[in-house]
């Protein structure tokens, strides 16, 4: 079953959290697959944006909320990052089938293709490389390919490093110093992002404390780069921090929490993990810097944005990124508001002029 949405004239499509062009869902009983892709603007180039396995204790409902949010960010993050694309994400249901998995990323393949480049895929929370290369023998867009493939690998350890450099920026706005050595950082999910950078913040001198849902791979790469553990992720909240890096998923921070976090900077690689913008003001007017996470965390992006256009420039791009990063920082400081409100302003503009030239 298929069910579609589809987009607006153009001269209506706006940037409004429910306002997305295209939101296709396919439900194939034979294999399984519970399958959606939201396609929030296409203004500035086609949407690309990760495909996510995940399980969804909420069923079609709760994936599909999940899926317009963050494709949502994704417009944001390539608008903001300066990239000449669009916004867009999807999310594949996961019942524990493994065993059908293949035939699952084809039919998903199946359906991207059927969108005609209006969408491009990559990697995210539960897909990998070699996943890629499999929906690419389907699917023309799909990026995040091996480099046996033509493609130029997992975008992860680019994301580690714009959290990295976002890191430092948030440190040197709220405490006058980029220093790490000796900072006290909490590292939540030790994904393919966070365990890379909890890898560099331990060899940049930090004291990192992480967790992970993976008790054997938390311990296991403690082991390796000399960090400590925590047991759950509510012991690293309560904790007192230089620097708190969300690096699972989203909605973590709510407005209670934020009123009790004992930090001066969040910086991380997970997508939307305040619950809403009002708590980046409770932030603030605590004294916690909250470095925007589409822009914190936008290394992948660029990273695939060069496979698919074929051209270099990756380290220039990140650049430019943390140039914009910065001048977000310095803007709200100026006009008393939360870097992120500065930043998706900036990055909103850049569409709108995009789209009414």
């Amino acid at each position: 079953m298929t069910i579609a949405t589809q987009p607006p004239p153009r001269a209506n499509i706006g940037l409004a959290d429910d306002d997305h062009e295209q939101i296709v869902i396919r439900q194939d009983p034979e294999t399984g697959l519970r399958f959606i892709v939201a396609v929030h603007s296409t203004v500035l180039g086609p949407a690309l944006g990760g495909m996510r396995l995940k399980r969804y204790p909420g069923g079609l409902r709760e994936a599909l909320e999940d899926v317009m949010g963050l494709a949502r960010t994704m417009t944001l993050k390539a608008s903001a990052a300066g990239l000449d694309l669009g916004g867009g994400k999807a999310v594949m249901i996961d019942d524990g089938r493994d065993e059908m998995r293949n035939l699952r990323l084809e039919g998903a393949a199946r359906v991207i293709e059927g969108l005609d480049g209006a969408y491009i895929t990559a990697e995210d929370i539960g897909t990998t490389t070699a996943d890629m290369d499999h929906l690419s023998r389907f699917t023309r867009f799909a990026v995040g390919r091996s480099a046996g493939n033509g493609g130029g690998g997992d975008p992860s350890p680019v994301t580690a490093e714009t959290v990295f450099q976002a890191m430092r920026q948030g440190l040197a706005a709220a405490t006058g110093s980029d220093e790490l050595d000796g900072r006290r950082v909490g590292v939540i999910g030790l994904g393919k992002v966070g365990s890379v950078l909890a890898a560099r913040l331990a060899t940049a001198g930090a004291s990192v404390i992480a967790c992970d849902l993976d008790g054997g791979r938390c311990e296991r790469l403690a082991g390796e780069h000399a960090f400590e553990t925590a047991p759950s992720a509510e012991s690293i909240l309560a904790s007192e921090l230089d620097v708190l890096a969300p690096c699972a998923a989203g909605g973590l921070i709510d407005e209670a929490l934020a009123k009790t976090l004992d930090c001066r900077v969040i910086a991380g690689a997970a997508n939307n993990p305040l619950t809403d913008r009002g708590v980046a003001r409770v932030l603030m007017e605590r004294d916690i810097l909250y470095v925007p996470d589409f822009l914190a965390n936008c290394g992948g992006l660029i990273h695939v944005s060069t496979e698919w256009y074929g051209k270099g420039g990756e380290a220039e791009l990140i650049a430019r990124a943390m140039e914009r990063l910065e001048l977000a920082i310095e803007t709200a400081e100026d006009e008393g508001t939360p870097p992120i409100e500065v930043a998706e302003r900036q990055a909103l503009e850049r569409v709108d002029a995009a789209r009414n030239p």
